[in-house]
């Protein structure tokens, strides 16, 4: 497993972090999200299609029960909606998404318009693995301190979905994957 970089300190306030990478990189380099990210990619085609969610099996996604949400892409206008959004992610967000659409959530402000979406169109049209990493302070939460990784899912070529798990941060360092981000907001 290579060294994973650590970024110490950090305001309980501070914005989230977006950054993407080529798929091609080794889930290692995702730390405690390499289980997630590793899983991911022994789903994909023998031709390197990422996969779907019929894909996977509920029993896949053991011991990560609760850490996982699926946003559906939509296209005209692009956002996407939460089909799933894990107990565990309701008990540190303090709110359900499930069925509800990232460009709507009031706390957000231009978050969507700047950051969010510009990413989330990265992953999707540069067939990419994101990462996020950020404090739930907007949810009134700063005391939770998130980690997570962002997978595309695709159906019939076209990137349909982003299946995503979270991890909270363990002590005072904050996790960083350890090579070059291609994107970063």
């Amino acid at each position: 497993m290579g060294e994973e970089p650590i970024i110490t300190g950090g305001r309980s306030d501070a914005a989230w972090t977006y950054r993407a990478y080529e798929a091609t990189n080794e889930p290692e380099m995702f730390g405690p999200l390499c289980p997630i990210v590793s899983l991911w990619k022994s789903k994909w085609s023998a031709c390197g299609a990422f996969p779907a969610w019929r894909d996977f099996d509920f029993l896949d996604f053991e011991g990560w029960w609760g850490h996982l949400s699926l946003g559906e892409l939509q296209r005209d206008p692009f956002d996407l909606c939460w089909v799933l959004w894990g107990s565990r992610l309701v008990e540190w967000w303090g709110r359900e998404y499930t069925n509800q659409l990232i460009s709507k959530q009031p706390y957000l402000g231009k978050t969507w318009e700047q950051s969010e979406r510009p990413y989330l169109q990265e992953l999707r049209d540069k067939r990419l693995i994101g990462f996020v990493s950020g404090t739930l302070a907007p949810q009134q939460r700063e005391y939770h301190h998130v980690h997570g990784v962002d997978l595309p899912l695709e159906q019939n070529g076209v990137v349909t979905h982003i299946f995503s798990a979270y991890k909270l941060k363990d002590g005072p360092e904050v996790f960083a994957p350890s090579a070059p981000s291609v994107f970063t907001s």
